[in-house]
């Protein structure tokens, strides 16, 4: 596909709307990119809408800069079923363990739902989380709804924490629900590695996400769909909070060259490939559900 226009039958050149997203992040005016705001309105109606509102006000947030509009898009749309049946997944890999291990537990949005879906066993629970707010956030709910359940919690990544365990510490149950991606190759298979000799069984949710890097138009589209749908998941002002303040940021970002990685994403497969020449043995790789950005999968391997 030419980079400087799209063949998909209706779009905006691939470069126009390139151009015209760098000057919205950056905060220059739209009045040259009107015929390509009007040819996308067509194609994409809600994602257009959000980079007018953004062009006309708030030209400078950043992913995360509004506490609210992250906690109105984990809290709704397609966040919902996705959760759900992530801690339903979580909650069937809790019989006979006894100690388990959160790698990027966040603010335990899917642990505590799953422990408390079902009866457990557990005498340990390990909370491993480099932000240390939702560590916090994390502790006090397993205080609040597990407070029999004996907590540790750790304010550390997981290559820095793999690298210190002794002989003596070990897990039955090594989970990870959308936490790996965000730790950079290779500190994160680095870590992975360390971590099986001290975990018999490792539980990854993350999400499928296909390899689209060596065409940047098609890259390009399919971010522009995937945001168009997650925008279509939120109504009114609330749809409005949650495309100013997290996910119109985020798109920008990820447009932008000049903006370093935060994610490092990968295809089902190759979790599975990479974990299984650190030594991983990957008994299950299989889609959990649908999801605006990407299907998610589960994969469950053991040491």
């Amino acid at each position: 596909m030419p980079s400087n226009a799209s063949t998909t039958r209706g779009h905006p050149p691939a470069a126009s709307f390139r151009a015209l997203c760098r000057d919205v992040r950056h905060g220059a005016g739209l009045a040259v990119h009107e015929p390509t705001l009007q040819a996308a309105a067509a194609e994409w109606p809600l994602l257009t809408a959000a980079l007018r509102q953004h062009a006309a006000g708030r030209r400078d947030a950043q992913v995360y800069d509004q506490p609210a509009a992250f906690e109105a898009f984990i809290r709704g749309g397609g966040n919902v079923p996705l959760y759900e049946q992530v801690s339903a997944e979580l909650a069937g890999q809790y019989a006979g363990v006894r100690s388990l291990l959160d790698i990027g537990c966040g603010d335990g949005h899917a642990l505590f739902p799953a422990l408390a879906a079902r009866p457990h066993g557990l005498e340990r629970l390990t909370l491993l989380e480099p932000a240390a707010a939702l560590l916090a956030s994390a502790l006090a709910r397993a205080q609040a709804e597990q407070p029999e359940l004996p907590v540790q919690a750790r304010h550390e990544r997981l290559d820095a924490f793999a690298a210190n365990l002794g002989a003596a510490d070990r897990w039955d149950v090594a989970q990870a629900t959308f936490a790996l991606q965000a730790i950079p190759e290779p500190e994160r298979w680095d870590g992975l590695a360390r971590l099986r000799g001290h975990a018999g069984r490792l539980v990854i949710v993350e999400f499928d996400i296909p390899d689209l890097q060596r065409d940047p138009d098609t890259l390009l589209l399919s971010l522009v769909g995937r945001y168009e749908r997650a925008l279509g998941e939120y109504e009114g002002a609330t749809r409005e909070l949650v495309a100013l303040g997290f996910l119109l940021p985020m798109f920008l970002g990820q447009l932008d060259e000049q903006t370093a990685a935060t994610n490092w994403e990968h295809p089902a497969p190759v979790w599975r490939t990479r974990l299984e020449r650190l030594g991983w043995r990957v008994r299950r790789l299989e889609r959990l559900c649908d999801y605006f950005w990407s299907p998610a999968f589960v994969l469950v391997a053991e040491a």
